[in-house]
């Protein structure tokens, strides 16, 4: 773990956080992963890297269903069954692969407990990412979620952050941002005047796309903010 002079030694000024949830709570990307694994062996057509890409490239976004009627079409398979069948079977497997990251129950708690305010900020749908929270058992330590159903508006748009902040009825300059995204998360959280803190364990972007962004602290796990925060 390592800190910028903006934040080290202010742990007992933070009066909240704000996570970022794919891959910051949990290992998101293994579930997709592992969900498009079991389409595809039900379907027994194509691979999973290629049903990941068309959700990766998709025009619909990364979480439509759209993606797998395009999938499937490339292979000449146009039924309607054939197709619910895929949708049950990714979405079943998907949710039921989603688990928290050691430590994650525990560390919120900690927080929640120490009185500070929780929020989350993701660019998943409402109906996700509240689904996800109860999955993994956090929902009840949440005081907000923002996410574009509500909010209006996507990351890395530092507005997002600054919409939290007001939720929480905390200023910008008192909360600490944590996520695994640095161009998602990072960014927009210090344009926004936060700490940040970068999820090293969750990262997949690749250090060619980081473009240059430094985040005020880095963790190897979860509960490794509770050092920052003074917990």
């Amino acid at each position: 773990m390592s800190g910028t002079d903006v934040c080290h030694g202010y742990g007992n000024r933070f009066l909240g956080i704000l996570v970022d949830l794919d891959n910051t709570l949990y290992d998101f990307g293994y579930a997709k992963e592992k969900a498009c694994r079991e389409v595809v062996q039900a379907i027994g057509v194509g691979t999973e890297d290629e049903l990941v890409r068309f959700f990766l490239f998709s025009p619909y976004g990364v979480e439509s269903p759209k993606a797998i009627q395009s999938f499937l079409s490339e292979y000449g398979i146009t039924d309607p069954d054939t197709f619910m069948h895929a949708v049950k079977v990714y979405t079943s497997a998907k949710i039921n692969a989603i688990k928290a990251y050691p430590g994650v129950p525990e560390t919120l708690l900690k927080i929640h407990m120490a009185g500070l305010k929780i929020g989350a900020v993701t660019n998943a749908s409402q109906k996700h990412a509240t689904e996800r929270l109860i999955h993994i058992q956090a929902d009840d330590f949440f005081d907000c979620l923002v996410t574009p159903d509500n909010a209006g508006m996507k990351k890395p748009d530092p507005a997002m952050f600054l919409h939290a902040a007001s939720l929480l009825k905390i200023q910008p300059h008192q909360i600490c941002a944590v996520g695994d995204n640095l161009v998602n998360d990072i960014r927009p959280a210090k344009e926004a005047g936060m700490c940040t803190i970068h999820a090293e364990y969750g990262n997949r972007l690749p250090p060619e796309y980081s473009e240059g962004i430094v985040p005020d602290f880095s963790i190897s796990s979860f509960p490794g903010i509770l050092q920052i925060l003074g917990l």
